[in-house]
């Protein structure tokens, strides 16, 4: 093989942490997010939408995806949780911990959403749906933030690819246990 068409080894490389729930070396967690953080982060859009069309579609829109938005951030929260607990590595990162405090504040976003949506959903989106919207589609970006600071940088929840740490030299003894 061409030397040019090879993967690409960066400089500096984190170790890395596999995760404890996983399929087939795909950790559950980052698999998951991704739903809450675009149902969640959508609320705010179509709160906006109800408000500037006054479509009852777009509030009916607001509170299901809340509810989804929850339902599968809860999820996502529980295997996150199980593999921050099971690592030993993963618990001694402050990121780790900023990250489980911001997406709890999510949930409880979330879940004060369905709860101020649930009387009716069009009589909520003013102001009270919007401004909690708001705070919650900041707060998913402060999550996702963290997460991201957590795969990328600290290579938590990733696992490491034998021919890439072969070409760079690293073998199995000098990375660290993720225990």
């Amino acid at each position: 093989m061409r030397d040019d068409l090879k993967q690409p080894v960066p400089d500096t490389q984190s170790h890395t942490v596999e995760s404890v729930l996983a399929i087939a070396k795909h950790p559950i967690h980052p698999m998951l997010v991704t739903f809450p953080i675009a149902f969640l982060s959508m609320v705010v859009v179509t709160d906006v939408l109800y408000l500037w069309l006054d479509a009852p579609f777009w509030a009916e829109l607001s509170f299901w995806l809340n509810v989804g938005g929850l339902g599968f951030g809860v999820l996502a929260g529980v295997v996150g949780t199980i593999d921050m607990m099971s690592i030993r590595v993963v618990r001694r990162h402050v990121s780790a911990w900023n990250h489980f405090i911001v997406a709890v504040m999510v949930l409880a976003m979330a879940a004060l959403g369905v709860w101020l949506r649930l009387p009716g959903h069009q009589e909520a989106v003013w102001p009270w749906g919007l401004l909690s919207s708001a705070t919650m589609a900041v707060l998913v970006g402060v999550a996702g933030w963290l997460g991201g600071t957590l795969s990328f940088r600290h290579g938590v929840g990733v696992y490491g690819d034998e021919e890439t740490e072969a070409a760079s030299g690293r073998d199995a003894v000098e990375k660290p246990p993720a225990e």
